[in-house]
Parts: structure tokens; C-alpha cells; sequence
């Protein structure tokens, strides 16, 4: 017969799960840490350690350490304290780690459920501007674009986004498009591609502001508007933004 066990049995004994002990000095530490990084500017000892809570002469003995170590630099002149270089370095191999062409597809398939239409990511290679994901609707009109198309620069709004932002930018559309192309943040084409189709399409940037990637949406005339200024254009703008900012790059600095 297995062997009974009451409730008495258990009293004392260590939970299942539990959370491992932390070394509390190390934690104190990285919160003060990012305190400094939340700043956006550098900061005086004083005012880190009235935020922290802590003793000015703990602080300081942490930002000692972390100067150490590289990662916070404390300015000579002023006495200020700033990030240091090994968040550079952490930030960059972090990068090397994004995969871009995930980041942008499942951008690429909350697009496409959320509007109710095709949902594309293109990239530059041999061959030349070319769909490398095609993320269909569940509901709604899908565009039947089949992965591995190729773009023309001209009457496609994603051979647009490359003839405009790529080093150097393409000939292949006049100045003045590409400009207006530029000011909207995206490219549309009404039916220039394909008779009653219409497509919006979006860059996307790596973290030296280099044309990484670009999304398309692509549907039906009456279900997808060409404008600028519409609820999917902003929407397009801002996803590609999000990728954008995951692979570092933020439009500020451009």
C-alpha cells in the first residue's frame, strides 16, 4: 500500500519553486546604475543618491566600482556622472544578437490581422528588391503576392522605398518623388503596379540609419486607401518605427 502522508508531513518542508537568493549589495548597485541611465543627462553624486535613498557615501562607493568597471564615466571637469563606454560595447553585441527579419515578420503579421490586408517585408539582395515574408489577413481581402517577388523601383511602393532611401539613392525615380517619398515617411501607388491595387511601403533602418528593411501593405482599391495621412499609413509608419528602434536606430538622430 503506498504510504500515507498528512499535512503534518509537509510542515518544514522547502516550497518546490523558489526564487534563488540574490546578492542584495549587486542589486543596490544595477538600481543605482539605472537611475544614472534613466537620466538622459549626467548627474551629480548628491542628486543620484538622494534618488536612490541611499548614504552619499554608499553611492559613491558604488559609482566607484562602476567607474572601474566601465560603466559610468565620471567627467573630469564637472564631476558629473555619465553612462561609460561598456554600455557601447553591451548595446552592440546586444544588436549583433536582433534578428531583423523576425522582428520585421511579426510586425509584418500583427499588420496584416490588425487591417485586414497582405502584409510583406522586402529586402535588397542579388537578384534585387525582393519579398522575403508575405503575411496574409485572416479576415478580409489578401493579395495574392507569392515570397521570392521581385519589386520594380518605379510603379512599385516597395521598390519606391528602396529607390529612395538606399546609398546612394536610385535614378530610377526623379528627385522630386523621391523627396516627396522622404517628407511622407513612406511610398504609396494607387493601381501603378497592378490595376485596382494599392500599396503603402515603410523603411525600416539599421542602427547607422542604413535602409535595413522595408513593409508593405498591399490590398484592394476599396479596402486599403493610398493616403499619406490614413489610419494604415500611421500604423505602417509606426511599426517600422518599432523594428527601427530595435535594431538601435531612432529618427531623432537623423
Amino acid at each position: 500500500m503506498p504510504e500515507h502522508r498528512d499535512d503534518n508531513d509537509m510542515r518544514g518542508a522547502k516550497p518546490l519553486f523558489t526564487s534563488p537568493a540574490g546578492v542584495q549589495s549587486l542589486e543596490l548597485g544595477l538600481a543605482l546604475f539605472d537611475l544614472l541611465a534613466t537620466q538622459g543627462k549626467p548627474c551629480g553624486l548628491s542628486e543620484l543618491a538622494r534618488q536612490a535613498g541611499m548614504h552619499r557615501a554608499k553611492a559613491y562607493r558604488y559609482l566607484a566600482s562602476l567607474v572601474r568597471r566601465g560603466w559610468v564615466h565620471q567627467i573630469e571637469s564637472s564631476g558629473l556622472y555619465e553612462l561609460g563606454p561598456a554600455v557601447r560595447a553591451l548595446a552592440l553585441a546586444w544588436l549583433a544578437r536582433q534578428d531583423w527579419i523576425e522582428l520585421a515578420s511579426a510586425e509584418a503579421l500583427e499588420l496584416a490581422q490588425q487591417l485586414g490586408n497582405t502584409c510583406l517585408v522586402a529586402a535588397q539582395t542579388q537578384a534585387g528588391v525582393t519579398a522575403i515574408r508575405v503575411c496574409q489577413p485572416r479576415q478580409g481581402v489578401s493579395v495574392g503576392v507569392a515570397q521570392g517577388a521581385l519589386f520594380d523601383l518605379r510603379s512599385s511602393a516597395t521598390g519606391r522605398v528602396f529607390a529612395t532611401w538606399a546609398t546612394p539613392p536610385s535614378d530610377a525615380l526623379p528627385a522630386a518623388l523621391r523627396d516627396q517619398i522622404r517628407s511622407c515617411g513612406l511610398a504609396t501607388v494607387e493601381g501603378e503596379h497592378a490595376p485596382g491595387i494599392n500599396a503603402l511601403g515603410a523603411p525600416v533602418f539599421d542602427a547607422q540609419g542604413r535602409l535595413l528593411t522595408a513593409l508593405t501593405l498591399v490590398g484592394p482599391a476599396a479596402a486599403l486607401q493610398a493616403d499619406p495621412q490614413g489610419a494604415p499609413a500611421q500604423a505602417l509608419r509606426e511599426a517600422c518605427a518599432r523594428i527601427s528602434g530595435a535594431m538601435g536606430w531612432h529618427e531623432s538622430r537623423r
